[in-house]
């Protein structure tokens, strides 16, 4: 009888294990979505991504679609991506020889990663401002890549966690991060040994945007001493052309992936402009095909966006067949309440007339992003104005790679990249 019962029990086991088996191979089938062609570089990237995009789907993607309120999407995203974030860059090996404090200044908490052995780093610092649509993210998500470049640069790192919207609306985030660089520029040589003629601004995504901001601000009213250098990685700077071939390109081929997509930019621009999404999501439909646009504003907008035409007519997406723009429904809500910030150099940096006065550059874009093209429009500008300027496009790259730098080969790439250019530039300033 006891055997029996053991028999039973194994079979049991078995069928379980079975069914387990069963339903996972139904859920992955379910949710296999085949990669872009050209999407990542080696096979292991690939298969990463593989694994990776479909737990994004099912993590935050699927989920914060189902919320009726904008902000609750917002704050689902938000928790969903602080958790999911601490399985990355656990491969980053400091060995122990990166000293992390945490600061306020002037109000503004920031996070100090400094080489322990200080006759090994160079008298130069860089500020890191991260991504995250002005909503999500925060430096503990940015830790492990801060921490690497910190320690394979040998350069002192400031990490600023500014606020985020729909809590702080613009232009509170850039306050922030300004009250932190402040008291840096007036601090850093006498605390940290730091030259102050020696400090690169560095973002991405809309981290890059507040970098950009920040720049252009101390550049118009001729802040001592300047920066030494920006570094903008796939930088969101604009909302008033949303078809452009990147946003276009998305809408044929990556629509349904866990990416950074054309409902979620305006979601997140508007949130940061103080619009309550959360009775207005009625207006993205217009917005994603610029009827957000007032007619007196289009010929600014045309002469900030001119180089776009170059674009278009270069980086086809391996000859992919790309939809036409579609028609523009508009919106006078939408206008009026987007009017104030479309070409306020301060919320949309792109639509800054006066490049001349900024400091070296260089623009890191991805080819799989919607913010692809302006990215390559501020480079293109910022070369004609003048400015020294580094533009790398990362034909297998995707938005927000950076945070994958210790997993993907193409992300540790571009890190070795910007590290390569950043030490450049802090010893020749």
């Amino acid at each position: 009888m006891l055997k029996a019962e053991k028999e039973q029990k194994k079979r049991l086991k078995y069928t379980a294990i079975g069914v387990t088996v069963m339903i996972l191979l139904i859920i992955g089938y379910s949710l296999h979505k085949p990669l872009p062609e050209g999407f990542t570089v080696t096979k292991w990237d690939r298969a990463v991504m593989h694994v990776v995009e479909p737990a994004l789907r099912v993590a935050y993607y699927y989920p914060s679609r189902m919320f009726s309120k904008a902000s609750n999407m917002v704050y689902w995203t938000r928790g969903a991506l602080n958790i999911l974030s601490k399985t990355l860059g656990l491969l980053v090996d400091t060995q122990g020889q990166i000293d992390i404090k945490w600061h306020e200044w002037n109000g503004t908490p920031v996070k100090v990663y400094r080489p322990i052995d200080n006759r090994t780093s160079t008298d130069g610092a860089v500020i890191f401002i991260h991504g995250g649509g002005f909503a999500l993210g925060n430096v503990e998500m940015y830790d492990s890549l801060v921490e690497r470049m910190a320690f394979e640069m040998k350069t002192l790192f400031i990490s600023v966690e500014y606020r985020l919207s729909p809590e702080t609306v613009f232009p509170g985030g850039i306050l922030d991060c300004e009250a932190a660089i402040d008291y840096f520029f007036d601090n850093a040589s006498i605390q940290f040994g730091v030259n102050t003629s020696k400090i690169v601004i560095m973002g991405d995504s809309a981290g890059g945007n507040l970098a950009t901001v920040i720049a252009q601000r101390r550049a118009a009213r001729n802040a001592s001493p300047a920066l030494a250098g920006q570094v903008l990685i796939y930088p969101l700077l604009q909302m008033a052309d949303m078809q452009t071939i990147s946003y276009r390109y998305f809408h044929s081929r990556l629509s349904g992936y866990a990416l950074v997509d054309p409902e979620s930019v305006a979601y997140y621009y508007m949130f940061y402009a103080g619009i309550d999404m959360d009775e207005k999501a009625y207006l993205i439909p217009s917005v994603i095909s610029n009827g957000h646009v007032a007619k007196d504003l289009k010929p600014e907008v045309e002469e900030m966006m001119s180089h776009r035409i170059v674009i278009e007519s270069t980086r086809n997406y391996r000859n992919h067949s790309i939809s036409e723009r579609w028609e523009i429904e508009r919106n006078f809500e939408a206008q009026d309440l987007m009017r104030p910030f479309l070409t306020n150099p301060d919320f949309s940096p792109l639509m800054r007339k006066d490049l001349s006065n900024l400091p070296p550059t260089m623009v890191l874009t991805c080819e799989f992003d919607v913010l692809r093209d302006e990215g390559l429009i501020y480079a293109q500008r910022l070369e004609a104005a003048g400015v020294p300027t580094t533009t790398i496009n990362y034909e297998n790259g995707f938005h927000a790679m950076l945070n994958f730098h210790s997993e993907l080969h193409e992300a540790s790439k571009s890190v070795e990249d910007i590290e390569q250019w950043t030490l450049n530039v802090i010893n020749n300033a």
